[in-house]
C-alpha cells in the first residue's frame, strides 16, 4: 500500500472587506478577493507500515496536506494516488481502508456514552460481531479506558476523550491512519500512552500512519522519518535524527568532580572550551570533537564521580530551526 503526493497545490480565495457599514456597501457592488497559496508543489510518497510525521509551525499547510490525502479537500493542481485511489473521489473501498483523527475535532456524539458511538461505527462500516469485540477490547485494554466506556463523552477529560475518539477511527482496522495534532492539550501520561499505543498499532497491523504535532516529543519516540513544511512547501525529506544533528550537532556535559579544580586548571580549561563550573559541577555544550577532547582532557587532571552525556532538547532544537529554516537546509 503506497500514498503517491505528486505536485500538489492547494489554493484559496479569501474575500476582503473594509470595515464598517461604508466597507460592507462597496464591498456589495464590487467584491474584492485575494488568492492565498496553502500549498505548493508538494511532492510525497510514504511506503506500507511507515511512520511519517509531518513538522510546521501554524499556517504551515500541515492539516491541509492531511485534508487532502483523505478526500476532503480537491487539489487546486496534482494528484494523490493511494492505493491506486483518488481520495476525492471518495470511492467506498478507499474510506474502508482510511481514516483520520483530529485532535480539535470530534466524532462522538457528547450527550451518549462513548460505547454508543462504537455500535453506530459498527453499523456504519458493517463490522461483523466477532471482529468488532476483538479490536474493541483489545484497544480499550491498550489504551486504558474500560471504566469510562459506559460514561457520557461531555464528561470525559481532554485525555479520556482522544482515546476515544482514535478507537472509533479504528474499530473498522484501518491501514491508513492520519492523526491531526493527537496529543493537543493532553497531560503527560496521555500523551505517552497515545505514543506508546502507536507503535503498537503499527507494529501489530503493518498500519501506516502520518502524524502532525507541535510536540517534538511526539515525533521523536513516533517517528524516524519526517517531511517539514514551512509556508506551503515542503523543506525536508528523511531521518529525524540527521535533521535534529544538523540543526544542532552540540551535546551537553554534566561531569561531577571528585575533589574542585584548582584555580590554574580551571583557567586552562576557560580558555581552550566554552564551560560551566559551579560547586564542583562543570556544564558544557560541545560538538562530538570538542566534547571528546574536553573529556580526554579532565581525565588527565581530575578524577569525575560521575559524568553523562545529553542530547539538548529536541523542542529548543526546533525552535530555532523554524527561525530560519532555510539558513540550516543549506
Amino acid at each position: 500500500m503506497n500514498i503517491k503526493v505528486s505536485h500538489i497545490s492547494k489554493s484559496f480565495k479569501t474575500y476582503d472587506r473594509d470595515p464598517g457599514l461604508v466597507g460592507a456597501f462597496k464591498s456589495f457592488f464590487n467584491r474584492q478577493y485575494t488568492n492565498f497559496d496553502a500549498l505548493t508543489d508538494i511532492n510525497l510518497n510514504v511506503e506500507e507500515g511507515e511512520i511519517l510525521g509531518i513538522l510546521g509551525e501554524n499556517g504551515a499547510g500541515k492539516t491541509t496536506l492531511i485534508k487532502l490525502m483523505v478526500g476532503l479537500l480537491h487539489p487546486t493542481s496534482g494528484s494523490i494516488e493511494i492505493n491506486n485511489y483518488i481520495p476525492w473521489k471518495r470511492n467506498h473501498d478507499f474510506l474502508k481502508m482510511i481514516t483520520v483523527v483530529m485532535g480539535q475535532k470530534n466524532q462522538l456524539w457528547w450527550d451518549i456514552p462513548a460505547s454508543e458511538s462504537f455500535l453506530l461505527n459498527k453499523r456504519i462500516y458493517q463490522i461483523e460481531d466477532n471482529d468488532y469485540n476483538n479490536i474493541l477490547n483489545e484497544m480499550v485494554e491498550l489504551l486504558d479506558v474500560k471504566e469510562k466506556l459506559n460514561t457520557q463523552v461531555r464528561r470525559l477529560s481532554l485525555g479520556e476523550r482522544m482515546k476515544m475518539e482514535i478507537i472509533a477511527s479504528l474499530l473498522h482496522k484501518p491501514k491508513i491512519i492520519m492523526l491531526d495534532e493527537p496529543s493537543l492539550g493532553l497531560d503527560v501520561m496521555s500523551q505517552a500512552k497515545i505514543r506508546e499505543f502507536v507503535k503498537y498499532y503499527n507494529q501489530q497491523y503493518n498500519a501506516t500512519f502520518i502524524i502532525t504535532s507541535h510536540y517534538m516529543n511526539d515525533i521523536d519516540s513516533m517517528c524516524k522519518r519526517v517531511f517539514v513544511m514551512n509556508k506551503g512547501k515542503g523543506l525536508y525529506d528523511g531521518d529525524f535524527s540527521k535533521l535534529i544533528k544538523k540543526i544542532n550537532p552540540t551535546k551537553k556535559l554534566i561531569y561531577n568532580f571528585d575533589e574542585s579544580l584548582s584555580n590554574e586548571n580551571i583557567k586552562i580549561f576557560e580558555k581552550k572550551y566554552s564551560i560551566n563550573i559551579n560547586d564542583n559541577i562543570l556544564t558544557a555544550e560541545l560538538d562530538d570533537k570538542l566534547l571528546n577532547n574536553l573529556l580526554r582532557d579532565l581525565f588527565d587532571v581530575c578524577n569525575s564521580q560521575s559524568f553523562q552525556i545529553e542530547d539538548l532538547p529536541v523542542e529548543e532544537t526546533m525552535r530555532s530551526f523554524f527561525e530560519d529554516p532555510e539558513n540550516y537546509l543549506k
